[in-house]
């Protein structure tokens, strides 16, 4: 309590942007949470037929109603975009979505088209985005799939969602998906085109940049973040250097840990003896204040584990402890409020063995975070050359402060912890609050001296 009353004796800041900044909007500005319909909430048991829940290959009973019934949930996490796995009508089994039989119909174990119209509404209504999910499957294995997805995407799109990302996109040729986006271009020029395979590297991501893809699925970066990351005591310098290197790309790509394709990265840490839910902190820290678009899949907030299909995609469990999605809600206030976040270059400052500290600044906005992945306690020393002077930096996490002192900034990070700190002008005293404090301390003496006295002058029965 005595901790809690001093940290007001300095003058209260405001630390947020400016409503100008926080409103232009851009698909940077946004947090993805993906999900998979089938696995996520069962809000209508009349379209249960064939549900299993005793047996993971079967139908689990998500659906479009389960979805709006959980839209509050997802949005109380600070999410801005709810994206669906694929919601087409698929052959027998395919609780997944990947065995599309027709792109032009809703898998009937989901709902109806008009529910689906209701999810899109209903997402709308809360000021958040819709991305559809569609898996391009193998020209062999679908007649006509050139014609038939240019003409699902025209259909879908006319129910109001925001976008549509493309995976298996090694399906289809460069030249099919550069007149594809075209097209879908000149229908609607806003609507969002992202694209995922499980197999690209830095240049192929930049080649799909030039056939018009909005955002392309960083596979590389994934990688890097999975290895570098799980295990404690590992340089993360080469994952800094993919984002340093490729700067004015990064608005064009989305970070994640795991999805239905990947073992999920609970397991992963694990298994190289990182304590899940410290490891997520960590992991979901450095998402949310790297460059990239953050996606984080369904079940990451309850940590989640599971290796292979159908085991990385079990029914969600809304009754799970709620440690990492508070930790994950206050991590996406931050993002909203910080434009550094969103729009900010990025440098390293110190870097050593999995303790890292960056800057993230844009304009006058500046912003370091500090993120320990190491088994020790660290005490970083940054100098006036690194970050301006006479200044102090302020914890937008953990409320630390540290100040300026003889040209340096001297960060305290305990193991396994990490922090992200705002840049701001010292701050004085807050004499009005000394004064109160003073009075209260001061009512409270009174009040016990009349007490006592009043015990003393009573008379003994």
């Amino acid at each position: 309590m005595i901790t809690i009353l001093f940290s007001q004796l300095f003058l209260s800041v405001t630390i947020t942007a400016s409503a100008e900044e926080i409103n232009e909007q851009n698909w940077q500005n946004e947090l993805i949470y993906s999900l998979m319909v089938d696995r996520f909430s069962d809000g209508d048991v009349d379209n249960d037929y064939e549900v299993n829940v005793q047996e993971p290959l079967h139908y689990q009973g998500g659906d479009f109603q389960g979805i709006i019934d959980q839209l509050d949930y997802i949005q109380e996490m600070n999410f801005t975009v709810v994206q669906l796995s694929s919601v087409f009508a698929n052959e027998e089994g395919g609780f997944h979505g990947e065995w599309i039989k027709d792109y032009t119909k809703p898998e009937p174990h989901f709902g109806t088209m008009e529910e689906f119209k209701q999810l899109v509404e209903e997402v709308h209504d809360r000021k958040m985005k819709i991305i559809l999910e569609i898996p391009v499957m193998s020209p062999e294995e679908y007649p006509n799939l050139e014609e038939s997805l240019l003409s699902a995407a025209f259909y879908w799109i006319d129910t109001g969602i925001d976008g549509l990302q493309f995976n298996h996109i090694g399906e289809l040729t460069p030249t099919y998906w550069e007149h594809f986006i075209s097209e879908i271009k000149k229908a609607k020029k806003d609507v969002f085109i992202s694209g995922f395979e499980e197999e690209l590297d830095q240049s192929d991501l930049e080649a799909y940049d030039q056939l018009g893809f909005d955002a392309m699925v960083n596979v590389p970066v994934n990688q890097l973040l999975r290895a570098e990351l799980s295990e404690r005591n590992q340089s993360v310098q080469p994952l800094f250097n993919i984002w340093e290197e490729n700067e004015e790309k990064l608005a064009n790509r989305i970070s994640f840990f795991d999805n239905q394709y990947t073992p999920r990265y609970t397991g992963e840490m694990s298994e190289k003896g990182t304590y899940p839910i410290t490891g997520w902190k960590q992991a979901l820290t450095l998402l949310y204040t790297q460059p990239e678009i953050p996606m984080i899949y369904y079940g990451t907030e309850t940590a989640v584990d599971g290796k292979d299909l159908p085991d990385n995609i079990p029914l969600m469990n809304f009754r799970a402890d709620k440690e990492l999605s508070d930790y994950i809600s206050k991590l996406g206030q931050i993002r909203k409020e910080q434009p550094a976040l969103t729009k900010g270059t990025i440098e390293v400052l110190y870097e050593k063995d999995g303790m890292v500290v960056y800057k993230r600044q844009y304009k006058s906005d500046t912003l370091v975070i500090a993120i320990n992945n190491t088994t020790k306690d660290q005490s970083i020393h940054l100098t006036k050359d690194q970050l301006e002077d006479e200044k102090e930096l302020r914890g937008l996490l953990n409320t630390d402060l540290v100040r300026s002192t003889d040209g340096e900034y001297h960060l305290v990070i305990d193991r396994d912890q990490a922090e992200i700190y705002k840049m701001m002008e010292k701050s004085g005293y807050n004499i009005l609050f000394i004064f109160s404090i003073f009075i209260v301390f001061a009512l409270f003496g009174t009040f016990m001296y009349i007490a006592w006295r009043r015990g003393k002058n009573r008379p003994i029965e």
